[in-house]
């Protein structure tokens, strides 16, 4: 009898065991992936120049053996970097830079820890130029965003006075189904989208895109307002008036004429606009302002009064004012007067030259020689000295301090150890700011406030601490900086350079001498389009280049280009002047077809047609007086020096004639001018002193 109890007691726990192992197999099945064991693999991805690459814009897919699905997809957070991985098994790395496919990489991860290097190709350059329909006049201030073919932003920025954006290095398209494209706005109206655009390898490429818009809008641009129930408003209704903003202070207002009820502008530059409706000269609540696009695919625009349930505040009713003169009716619509415009820029017509990473031991007779092509004529020359490694060649130093000494040569602070400002903190930049000014002074006694920054990179906390610290000006790069720039009323210049004697070439991986001509065109275009030109000068470009590396030794035949460059500039009556007289040596200057910037003044064609219709009954008398008061104020007209009258006078018939052969181009802007002059003479016209 005890032995059968033992035996069904045994056979109970059995069957328990069994039991709660299939319960547990349920509840946690057992897979392979749990017992597989993991190694590392340290991914490193280089440019085919052994250039490790930035993480930015840069992700990458691992494939497991023969799988179509990605095992693990992610962006670069850091380079190398290390993933973990189950072992034993072939990886595919598939590597996408600023979404380009770029690389693929394999490797066989088993008892050990791998290493996978990926080299990369070279990024291309993209340089856009952004042009009106006619193919030759830039568009400034466009937004252009580059997206790769997925739509993702790949870049963003803005054209300059040229039209042209910066040079945009991007990873170059090596499949067949991989492409950029660049879409062009007007704030967010979109003028262009230009699809299918390939990079290759290395390469600076620039490409034209002509946006299907005209620059002016010629065509009359009549507005006409209504009420709520869409009854028009007409000139017996009140004294309407439409006023229209637009960039660069651009403000244009013209008055309902005729019985028809219109308001006319003509010549308009294409642009976003804000649109308001004044009565009596002043913002009448009942039409909102409005933005709207004039490229010159509408040229009708009705204005619609809000509902007086929409309106936050109730309208009085508007008070009429005494009108000063009848003004007859026109005949017939306004004509459109096509006259040459005489355009005024501030200009230095200057040149300096920057000489960049002076220093200690480095490259010394060569730059020891650069010095001197500029010493020896009493050229103007500024160098920018990275003080933590310059003091101890003798040979350099004993020059640079001998010409500070005979005010030959002009310092410029060129930072601590080549270092970017823009990888540090505000604080940061601002103690190795003072430290570098503080060497300058103890090793060259000069107290310097130009600042060139490392690899022409700043950026506002950079600013921000040159003010601080005294400092006026900072010369950086047209790839880092962009217009307008400035020749008054700046707490800090910015002076970038616009021309070199040597360009990178990235496929060779070093700095190249050019030729005299191309930095000279480029000096002529930077003074027509900014009004001055800096120079950057590298001692690569002047040394001889043997064996993958820069040597010590003089390259003859790139001297002689920087002297015929400096003969080339002095001949064409140019001032070379140091950094730090840039600002100083302005003055107005007359161009034919200058581009566009903050210190260009342009008499507006509207002044013309405004004159026009003075003169022909389409306005009145303070309409037209309001537009020449714009151009005295905004110093587009200089007029001669002259007795200011107190006001009162009549104005002779003789200057509405004047207006009206000026509106023609019968008389020159001169003649006019002597009109204006009267008309301040007499007071007609007051001017804030």
């Amino acid at each position: 009898m005890q032995r059968e109890l033992v035996i069904r007691v045994e056979k109970f726990d059995i069957y328990k065991i069994c039991a709660f192992t299939v319960i547990f197999s349920l509840v946690i099945p057992f897979t392979s992936s749990y017992s597989e064991e993991t190694e590392t693999l340290k991914i490193e991805i280089k440019y085919t120049n052994g250039d490790r690459i930035d993480a930015y814009q840069t992700n990458y897919l691992i494939y497991q053996d023969l799988e179509k699905t990605p095992f693990i997809e992610k962006n670069l957070d850091s380079n190398p970097e290390t993933v973990t991985l189950p072992k034993d098994h072939r990886y595919k790395v598939e590597v996408f830079v600023n979404g380009m496919f770029s690389e693929v990489g394999y490797v066989n991860l088993k008892n050990n820890s791998e290493k996978l290097d990926i080299n990369i190709p070279l990024p291309g350059g993209l340089k856009l130029n952004v042009v009106y329909k006619d193919g030759e006049k830039p568009i400034d201030g466009a937004k252009v965003i580059i997206k790769s073919q997925n739509g993702e932003q790949q870049r963003l920025g803005t054209t300059n006075q040229n039209g042209d954006t910066l040079r945009y290095w991007l990873q170059p398209t090596s499949r067949v189904q991989d492409y950029y494209i660049a879409e062009v706005y007007f704030d967010e109206f979109l003028l262009a989208s230009i699809p299918k655009i390939k990079i290759q390898q290395g390469i600076a490429q620039e490409q034209k895109i002509v946006i299907p818009v005209p620059s002016v809008v010629e065509e009359l641009i009549t507005f006409r307002l209504y009420d709520a129930e869409s009854h028009q408003f007409l000139k017996t209704d009140g004294n309407f008036s439409v006023q229209i903003l637009g960039k660069n202070n651009l403000m244009l207002e013209n008055y309902m004429t005729g019985n028809k009820g219109e308001i006319f502008f003509s010549s308009i530059p294409s642009g976003i606009y804000s649109v308001s409706v004044l009565e009596n000269g002043v913002k009448d609540p009942r039409w909102p302002d409005t933005r709207l696009t004039i490229i010159g695919n509408q040229n009708n625009f009705d204005l619609v009064a809000l509902n007086p349930t929409e309106l936050s505040e109730p309208v009085s009713e508007p008070v009429s004012e005494p009108v000063s003169e009848p003004v007859s009716e026109p005949v017939s619509e306004p004509k459109i007067y096509h006259t040459s415009v005489k355009n005024y820029k501030l200009s230095c017509n200057c040149v300096s030259f920057r000489l960049d990473g002076v220093q200690d031991f480095w490259l010394n007779n060569v730059q020891y020689e650069l010095i001197s092509v500029f010493t020896k004529n009493n050229t103007p020359i500024t160098l920018g000295v990275i003080i933590d490694s310059f003091g101890n060649d003798s040979y350099l130093y004993d020059m640079v301090s001998k010409n500070i000494q005979e005010g030959k040569i002009e310092i410029a602070n060129h930072g601590l150890n080549s270092k970017p400002y823009t990888i540090f903190d505000e604080p940061k930049q601002n103690a190795m700011l003072q430290e570098s000014t503080n060497k300058i002074y103890e090793k060259l006694k000069v107290t310097t406030n130009i600042f060139i920054p490392p690899e022409n990179r700043f950026n506002d906390d950079t600013q921000k601490v040159l003010i601080d610290n005294g400092y006026t000006i900072l010369s950086a790069s047209m790839l880092n900086d962009s217009p307008p720039f400035p020749f008054s009323d700046e707490y800090l210049y910015r002076f970038p350079a616009v021309a070199t004697t040597g360009e990178y070439i990235p496929s060779q991986n070093r700095i190249l001498g050019i030729s005299s001509e191309k930095t000279s065109l480029d000096v002529m275009n930077g003074i027509q389009n900014y009004g001055f030109a800096v120079i950057s000068i590298h001692p690569q470009a002047f040394s001889i280049y043997e064996g993958g590396e820069y040597t010590n030794a003089i390259n003859s035949e790139q001297f002689k280009e920087l002297g015929n460059l400096i003969e080339n500039i002095k001949a064409q009556k140019i001032n070379i002047v140091s950094l730090g007289d840039i600002n100083k040596k302005v003055g107005m200057v007359e161009y034919e077809n200058p581009k566009t910037n903050s210190d260009t003044y342009v008499i507006p064609l509207w002044i013309k047609n405004n004159a026009g219709w003075w003169r022909d009954g389409h306005i009145d008398d303070n309409s037209f007086l309001q537009g020449i008061q714009f151009l005295i104020k905004e110093n587009i007209v200089q007029i001669p020096p002259t007795t200011q009258g107190i006001g009162g006078s009549e104005i002779p018939d003789w200057i509405k004639d004047n207006a009206g052969w000026w509106a023609e181009g019968k008389i020159s802007d001169n003649d006019f001018i002597y009109g204006v002059n009267y008309l301040v003479n007499q007071g007609i016209i007051t001017i804030e002193l």
